[in-house]
């Protein structure tokens, strides 16, 4: 069988990720999940609605135009990593995967590990090595929980719930066990050459199982310039979010809890990123409003604009991200990426994979 019999063949058995029923029933799928939100939530949409004037209506552009920023950081983040391995998309390309992958996360339970999923078989789909594609992701979402957890501490220290030796000591803790995290996964097979030389019979093992899962990804890295600028990015990605919440509370007239804004957003992100559920449903509301309250900001008026945010960050984030992956799926081939040599050898003959975010 000739490499475009297989290609055919890997074509035909997926055809239904394009076909209409399958569009229908994502678009179901999303309508049906954000009926449910919006059903669950109605009071509180009530409450705000009625504290809402046209008057503050730029701070409802501030939001917007603040979550569309994010969508870009996150993708120069995507693009920024592959880049360093040696495979270019087009910003416009990567900014619509970025979009579909977020709106995924919101629509499905545990979404990040899908939404992950999806997005190596999009590069997959653009001819782009599988090393290399979970490489960028696991390398993007390393680089999201070290940012996360960084700004988790900084609100911390600016809410006063942390003290000026223990925010430093966390803070070095932190850049220490990413250092150390980066420096292990590099020198993976040093180690296991080094467990064979002392005969570490037990601990080889495990490592050695790890480095040959990951022998294909670990291959890949960046510069210190180019890890600086990953997390600068990836960094700016969340702070844009913030800044959808302190217009939340701009567009509500509502007083902006500037000592406590930044704890709540991240305490809400940690804890919606271990909820088992769509768009970590409750669990970020709770999160957030709760964090308010240990911050000492009022707890009315932090439930009312947590409202607001997660309509946009939630609600409307799964509305549009649903009908860029309709989009995307409706495609049979994407562009493919553009390849260095390096890259190139890494691509084998199989066909890629063909499927939807």
């Amino acid at each position: 069988m000739t490499e475009h019999d297989i290609r055919a063949q890997a074509l035909r058995r997926l055809a239904w990720v394009r076909s209409p029923l399958f569009l229908a029933v994502l678009v179901v799928v999303a309508l049906a999940v954000l009926v449910s939100r919006l059903h669950s939530t109605e009071h509180d949409l009530v409450m705000a609605y009625q504290h809402f004037s046209w008057d503050r209506f730029p701070w409802l552009l501030l939001a917007l135009g603040a979550e569309a920023i994010s969508f870009v950081c996150y993708a120069m983040v995507q693009r920024s990593l592959l880049l360093a391995g040696g495979a270019r998309l087009t910003r416009r390309t990567m900014v619509a995967l970025a979009v579909a992958a977020t709106g995924l996360t919101n629509l499905v339970p545990g979404g990040t590990a899908p939404a992950s999923g999806w997005l190596v078989k999009q590069y997959r789909r653009r001819e782009i090595p599988m090393p290399l594609a979970l490489w960028a992701v696991l390398a993007g979402g390393f680089a999201a929980t070290v940012s996360i957890l960084l700004l988790l501490l900084t609100g911390a220290g600016i809410a006063g719930l942390l003290g000026s030796w223990e925010f430093v000591g966390c803070t070095v803790a932190l850049i220490g066990g990413a250092v150390g995290v980066v420096a292990g996964v590099h020198n993976l097979p040093a180690l296991t050459r080094w467990l064979e030389r002392h005969q570490a019979r037990h601990g080889l093992r495990l490592v050695r199982k790890i480095a040959d899962k990951t022998a294909g990804v670990v291959q890949f890295r960046t510069t210190i310039p180019g890890g600086v600028f990953v997390l600068g990015f990836s960094l700016a990605n969340w702070a844009m979010d913030v800044f959808v919440l302190i217009g939340a509370f701009g567009l509500l007239g509502l007083p902006i809890p500037w000592r406590a804004v930044l704890f709540a957003y991240a305490t809400a992100q940690v804890a919606g990123s271990l909820a088992p559920v769509p768009g970590g449903v409750g669990f970020v509301e709770g999160g957030m409003i709760g964090a308010f309250a240990l911050a000492g900001a009022g707890v009315s008026g932090a439930i009312l604009a947590t409202i607001v945010y997660r309509a946009i960050t939630c609600w409307l984030v799964a509305a549009v991200g649903s009908l860029m992956l309709a989009v995307l799926s409706r495609r049979s081939t994407g562009s493919p990426a553009e390849l260095r040599a390096d890259a190139s050898e890494l691509s084998g003959p199989g066909p890629p994979s063909v499927t939807s975010r």
